[in-house]
């Protein structure tokens, strides 16, 4: 093993996270795309406190606890990978849990997940809000500069928001028929 490339590697990773503290304390915290970062994830504790149904508590939060590993998984790749990134955060982080990873996608999949039980009414809704996530979601995002594609497509998001859903829920069927065997 080349320790001296190791070592240059490690060096460039703490020269990283010291440009990308300063460009988080001068471009990030307190500025107006900051605090809609701030709103949107109050706002979605506030809906995901109203509506989640309380009597399919762990079952519903299970499956958001399934998004949330997902998609961080998935951001940590893209980022990674310098596929996507988010030049405004909520937090010093990277990647940035507090966009979308966190509160604001599993909120809506726990929501449709609790809401449409049939497949095919738990696809419709599902394609319905992949499209509005990765076309008017993120086309919100990008032109807030919150979040950017490098080397990414909107079309690639619908495909990945939709595939999340459809592993959340077969995943939850066979968590339920595993758990009455």
């Amino acid at each position: 093993m080349d320790h001296v490339l190791w070592e240059e590697i490690t060096s460039t990773r703490e020269q990283l996270r010291d440009q990308y503290w300063d460009y988080w304390v001068s471009e990030n915290v307190f500025s107006y795309q900051w605090w809609i970062l701030i709103a949107v994830n109050v706002g979605c504790i506030v809906l995901w406190r109203f509506y989640i149904d309380r009597s399919r508590l762990f079952e519903v939060l299970t499956a958001g606890f399934l998004v949330v590993v997902i998609t961080t998984v998935l951001d940590t790749v893209l980022i990674q990978y310098v596929v996507t990134s988010y030049p405004i955060s909520p937090t010093p982080l990277s990647p940035s849990f507090f966009v979308s990873t966190y509160l604001v996608l599993p909120v809506i999949y726990m929501w449709i997940y609790q809401r449409f039980s049939t497949w095919k009414r738990y696809l419709t809704a599902l394609l319905a809000a992949s499209f509005v996530s990765a076309y008017i979601g993120e086309g919100i995002l990008r032109v807030l500069h919150i979040y950017d594609y490098i080397h990414w497509k909107s079309f690639y998001s619908l495909l990945v928001f939709t595939a999340i859903g459809v592993i959340v829920k077969l995943t939850m069927i066979g968590w339920r028929a595993f758990e009455k065997s």
